[in-house]
Formats: C-alpha cells, sequence, structure tokens
C-alpha cells in the first residue's frame, strides 16, 4: 500500500461486506439473555456499516468510535452506542468488551510508530479475559506487533483476504483470544513475524476454519465515553439519568393535576369556609342547568372594635372574613356574598 493512498484516505479502508461475513462465519452465536450479554467494540468503525454487520450476524450490542463528522454521523444511526471521538481521547471500563473489532488507520502517527500497532496496544485493555481479538492489518505490518499479540493472545489464527480484495493492499485478518495474564511465547512470537512475510491461507468460508466463542458479560451499562466535554451529549445524558429524570423529584415539583370528586357526605359552612380559604373556589365553574357562575373567593382580614374596661382605650382585634364574588356568564352580572349575606357589586362598594 503505497503511503499517498493512505494519507489520500486518512488511513481508513472500511472492511469488505465479504470478509466482515468471512470473520462472523468464524465465530459461534452468542446466546443472550436478560442478565447475560457480549458487547463488539470497534475503536475505528467508519460509517459503522461493518460492526453493524458482525452484530446481526453474531449477535451483541454494537459500541463504535469515529473522529470523522461525517462517517460518525451514519454510524450514529447504525449502532447501539457511538462516539464522536478519538480513540484515544476516550474512557471506556476495562474488561468490558467480548470482541475487539480493530482495523486501525494504515499510517504513521506522530512520533513515527505505526498507528496500527498503538491502536492494539491501547484497546487490548477494554477486552475481557477470553475475548476476542478481530485484528485487520496489511501483513507486513504484523511484524511490528508480533511480540505483543504473542504475549496477550492465545489461540492465534491468521488469514489473508479473498483474492479480489488481497490483491490491493494485502490485508489479512489476524484472529486471538486475550490471555488472562501476559506472557512470554517466543515461538508464537516467530509464527507471527513468519506470517508477515510467508504466504498465508485465504480467509475460509462458513465452516472452513477455528470457532470461536465469544466470552458473555454481565448485562448493564459500562464506561463508555470521551474525554472531552460535549454539550449536546451533555445534555442528552442529563435527560436520560440526571437529577430531573428522578420520578421522585418530579413529583414533588411538579404534582400531577387534582382530580375533582365527590364528596360523601354534603359540605357544611365550616367547610366551605375553609375550602374558600385554601384557594379551592378561585376561577371555577359551576353549572346548574344552563346557568353558568364563575366563583372567585378569598379571605381577608379586618378590624372590629372589642370591648375595653377602659373608655378612654380603643380595642381592636383582627378578624377573617370570608368572600365570594360570582359572575353569571349568561347575564354578566357580578353577585358578591360575604358572611352569609349578599349583596351587588354596587352595594359592596358603597
Amino acid at each position: 500500500m503505497s503511503r499517498p493512498e493512505s494519507v489520500r484516505t486518512a488511513g481508513y479502508f472500511p472492511s469488505p461486506p465479504e470478509v466482515v461475513a468471512r470473520v462472523a462465519a468464524l465465530i459461534r452465536r452468542a446466546q443472550l439473555s436478560s442478565r447475560q450479554v457480549t458487547r463488539l467494540l470497534d475503536p475505528c468503525c467508519g460509517t459503522g456499516a461493518a460492526l453493524r454487520q458482525l452484530a446481526d450476524a453474531i449477535g451483541g450490542e454494537s459500541y463504535g468510535i469515529e473522529i470523522a463528522d461525517d462517517r460518525y454521523a451514519e454510524a450514529h444511526g447504525l449502532l447501539d452506542h457511538a462516539l464522536h471521538a478519538s480513540a484515544f481521547g476516550v474512557r471506556l471500563a476495562n474488561g468490558a468488551f467480548s470482541c475487539l473489532l480493530l482495523n486501525p488507520p494504515y499510517d504513521y502517527d506522530e512520533e513515527a510508530k505505526r498507528l496500527e500497532h498503538a491502536f492494539l496496544t491501547t484497546m487490548t485493555r477494554a477486552l475481557c479475559s477470553g475475548g476476542l481479538l478481530v485484528f485487520i492489518v496489511p501483513r507486513r505490518r504484523l511484524a511490528v506487533s508480533a511480540r505483543y499479540l504473542a504475549g496477550h493472545y492465545r489461540d492465534l489464527a491468521c488469514y489473508r483476504f479473498p483474492d479480489r480484495e488481497y490483491e490491493a493492499f494485502q490485508q489479512v485478518v489476524l484472529l486471538g483470544v486475550k490471555r488472562a495474564e501476559p506472557i512470554a511465547d517466543a515461538d508464537l512470537r516467530s509464527a507471527v513475524e513468519r506470517w508477515a512475510v510467508e504466504p498465508l491461507p485465504e480467509l475460509p468460508v462458513a465452516g472452513g476454519g477455528r470457532d470461536y466463542l465469544l466470552p458473555e458479560l454481565p448485562a448493564g451499562e459500562v464506561l463508555f465515553t470521551s474525554l472531552f466535554f460535549d454539550p449536546a451529549e451533555a445534555a442528552k445524558e442529563a435527560r436520560r439519568a440526571g437529577l430531573w429524570a428522578d420520578t421522585t423529584l418530579g413529583e414533588r415539583l411538579w404534582p400531577p393535576l387534582e382530580r375533582p370528586v365527590r364528596p360523601l357526605m354534603p359540605l357544611r359552612r365550616g367547610h366551605l369556609a375553609v375550602l374558600i380559604a385554601a384557594g379551592f373556589l378561585d376561577n371555577i365553574q359551576l353549572r346548574s342547568g344552563d346557568r353558568r357562575l364563575l366563583v372567585k373567593g378569598r379571605t381577608y382580614k379586618v378590624s372590629v372594635p372589642v370591648y375595653s374596661p377602659d373608655p378612654e382605650v380603643e380595642v381592636e382585634r383582627e378578624v377573617l372574613r370570608t368572600s365570594v364574588v360570582t359572575l353569571d356568564l349568561r347575564t354578566g352580572s357580578f353577585e358578591v356574598i360575604e358572611g352569609g349575606s349578599a349583596a351587588t357589586v354596587e352595594d359592596a362598594a358603597a
């Protein structure tokens, strides 16, 4: 693969659907349940098409990371979970994923080191013990990662792309199972180094190679977020799991609308006075046949004189008065009821 070609595509070489289908045929379909899941991670997911195809074929939740705006927009619509970020700028739960689909950019980083190896060493931690690595790279780049692959993975197998796809960039697919603890395996390292230069068998069709089984993991949310603050994503998360999503708080701040009920026994005058004082007769409508009344009640304080043993001293006491005003919606007339007596608005004003 020429350097100008890699630069032109920003190191992006999407996995052909035929290759993904053949890889899926090497993996036993997961038996999912409400308590156990498999999670598939693609840290360079592009449009998400390859990861979506693999997840549909073998089952599992799909998690993708993509830095390019246009490709992320497509991946966001295809995958269960997607981040618009660099794979080196995210926070991932260690050991939370069953499968790592890794088709990294084919290029050098700022320190003149191969990006394929950088992605491999960074993303391996996300795989659980026994998790499956699907590493898609140009064949000769295997030598750079041979020691790491042999030390961190077992049951390695390597295949070249089908003839039509292999001719362009000589890409291979390496599959391996993550070890519980890294070891030094000189023989396996030598085998990987040979794969980088010697002819390889073609990626087999269904039933023609190993049968890998993805480990099942406890169901539930896992850490999968960007290191950088995104206001839109933060607002979305707040609406999903923030303080305002607490139903108890919502019921306290915004209680459900009260429904009108009919009391079991007729209300007494004292009951009516309490209802008026509490504001329950505030712009409500009462109906009686064709007559409709708009009612508003209020309670207010007035000062009244009380007996004083000293004729030179005036004593007053505050008492509560209740007033109800009705508006006849048919005639437009007002009526004021105070202290048990009725009067017109003009009489009340006088």
